[in-house]
């Protein structure tokens, strides 16, 4: 297993990772009518996603995106689906199609953790990385895609790390088929509770 490939924000020319989230509206391929393909070990679900924060309002910037080999091959020839009247475009140095320059609004409705200055020594090669595994946490709360709160959230995680001190990084029971499942699905989870 891999760790993932998190989408990024964009906020005041500032590039975080998206931790987690807790709302609706956030971009979904499939939604459009793309049904994204895993890419890689680091990137199962076969997408991701840059957005950005622009007057307020949450944009969807760019998506790459994994796709089918009959889409794929379509897409390679020119005459892939469009996403906001944007063509794909394959890159050859990211292995997926591409959507940029997209400025699409997304109508979310809740709550972001968006981090920066992730901790190295809490690396774990699984998921996507925690909130928690960062020095910089902000919290965004957004109304159908307008941004209406921020919070700084950093020393609530920092407490959280004092808090969890020296609990392991991996499954406490590697032979527990059940302990590793229920890590296996906390790695891969990246919703919160507001």
């Amino acid at each position: 297993m891999t760790a993932q490939i998190s989408d990024t924000l964009i906020f005041r020319e500032q590039e975080f990772d998206l931790a987690a989230f807790n709302g609706e509206g956030l971009f979904d391929p499939e939604q459009h009518g793309l049904i994204p393909e895993a890419m890689s070990t680091s990137c199962y679900r076969g997408y991701w996603c840059t957005y950005e924060v622009v007057a307020e309002s949450l944009r969807l910037q760019e998506l790459f995106i994994g796709l089918p080999a009959p889409v794929a091959d379509a897409a390679r020839h020119g005459t892939g689906p469009a996403l906001f009247e944007q063509p794909p475009v394959y890159s050859e140095e990211l292995h997926c199609f591409t959507y940029r320059k997209l400025s699409a609004p997304v109508p979310f409705t809740g709550g972001i953790l968006a981090a920066a200055d992730f901790i190295q020594e809490l690396y774990v090669h699984m998921g996507f990385h925690p909130a928690w595994k960062f020095r910089r946490v902000h919290e965004w709360v957004f109304e159908q895609g307008t941004l209406v709160q921020t919070r700084d959230c950093s020393s609530e995680m920092a407490l959280l790390r004092e808090k969890l001190g020296n609990a392991p990084l991996r499954p406490r029971n590697p032979n527990d088929k059940q302990d590793v499942e229920r890590w296996i699905d906390e790695c891969f989870t990246r919703h919160y509770w507001r």
